[in-house]
């Protein structure tokens, strides 16, 4: 039961230009059940040049109008990117856990209350987080939200899809304990993607746990074309593997399949330039996929056209993050050059 002795929460959205996105965002957080004298929150704003102040602050007035609503501070993020906001948003916090929601997307309004019995209940676990629950708002978007929302789409990152409480290798949306931070450092500001990735495993390196709770409700907006979800894939394989090459380490193998299918699709089609046969295996390397992707379509969907494109977005979504952790390869040693001195302060 919620009281005023539950612990002080530091609530963090880092944004930049989402004025068509935030007002749900800062909603949300404005109208959740926990004490509003128990929790704060942090707009870390990556200055903006749309609305997206303006709507923060009609949001804040709005809310007023119907009752008490928590503190709210609105800081400059003048590095503009996720990792530098995260770390202001943290070293502004006066919480005992900190919980940091995108602004785009939403929770429910039990989030911070279930993310707090949650991380009570599982003592041992550093960071809670739940069922991040992929919307839309077109046609193409429902295909790409029901792959982003299946197994075979987003490999093991069980937050996407599971529906059973236990204890996982990340989560999303999380709330930690801000000793964390204390411990292991802050976000790495040299890495422009994949930030989560590389603190989550710093995390687990020095043995600490996540714990999901599916009855934790948070929902995010997929990508709405079939472009924006190839570009998102791509950076996201190509950043994963920059992470990885400079700091090579235990990572989860889901990253590393799409890299391996590109590479066999690769090797086929170079190989059967000098021994044609070989451009069957090219084939039947496609086919399995797609083979693969309509079993998945059919426990995902009902809807017959949806089970007949959802093979093919599968291995769109695969092939461009395979791709990209291709180019990341190539990328990692100017990412290498930038890192130095600033690198140490970030992650330190």
């Amino acid at each position: 039961m919620i009281t005023t002795e539950n612990p002080f929460v530091s609530a963090m959205i880092v944004v930049r230009n989402e004025e068509n996105r935030i007002a749900k965002c800062i909603d949300s957080l404005l109208r959740q059940d926990y004490p509003v004298d128990r929790y704060e929150i942090i707009v870390v704003d990556g200055e903006s040049t749309d609305g997206t102040l303006d709507v923060v602050k009609e949001r804040i007035e709005s809310a007023k109008e119907t009752g008490p609503v928590p503190e709210v501070r609105i800081v400059c993020n003048p590095k503009k990117i996720l990792a530098s906001g995260w770390n202001i948003g943290i070293k502004e916090s006066r919480g005992e856990f900190v919980v940091r929601p995108d602004a785009h997307a939403y929770v429910d309004s039990d989030f911070i209350s279930k993310s707090v019995e949650t991380i009570f209940s599982a003592d041992d676990a550093d960071c809670v987080g739940g069922q991040m629950i992929t919307v839309c708002e077109s046609g193409k978007g429902q295909l790409i939200m029901e792959a982003l929302s299946s197994p075979f789409g987003v490999g093991g990152s069980r937050f996407r899809y599971s529906k059973k409480p236990g204890y996982v290798d990340t989560v999303a949306y999380g709330l930690y304990r801000r000793s964390v931070f204390d411990r292991i450092g802050f976000f790495n500001e040299t890495l422009l993607r994949t930030q989560d990735n590389d603190l989550h495993r710093r995390m687990r390196d020095a043995g600490m746990k996540f714990y999901l709770n599916p009855d934790i409700r948070s929902y995010y907006y997929s990508r709405d074309t079939f472009g924006k979800l190839i570009k998102q894939q791509f950076n996201n394989g190509k950043w994963t593997m920059i992470n990885f090459l400079l700091r090579p380490g235990k990572m989860s193998l889901r990253h590393f399949i799409p890299l391996g299918f590109v590479l066999a699709v690769l090797a086929t089609l170079i190989g059967g330039a000098f021994f044609h046969p070989i451009w069957w295996l090219t084939l039947a390397g496609v086919v399995l996929h797609l083979i693969c992707g309509l079993l998945f379509a059919v426990k995902r969907t009902k809807k017959v056209s949806h089970v007949l494109l959802l093979p093919f977005v599968f291995i769109l979504m695969h092939f461009s993050y395979g791709t990209g952790s291709v180019a990341g390869f190539f990328s990692a040693h100017c990412v290498k050059k930038r890192q130095g001195q600033g690198d140490k302060e970030n992650v330190s």
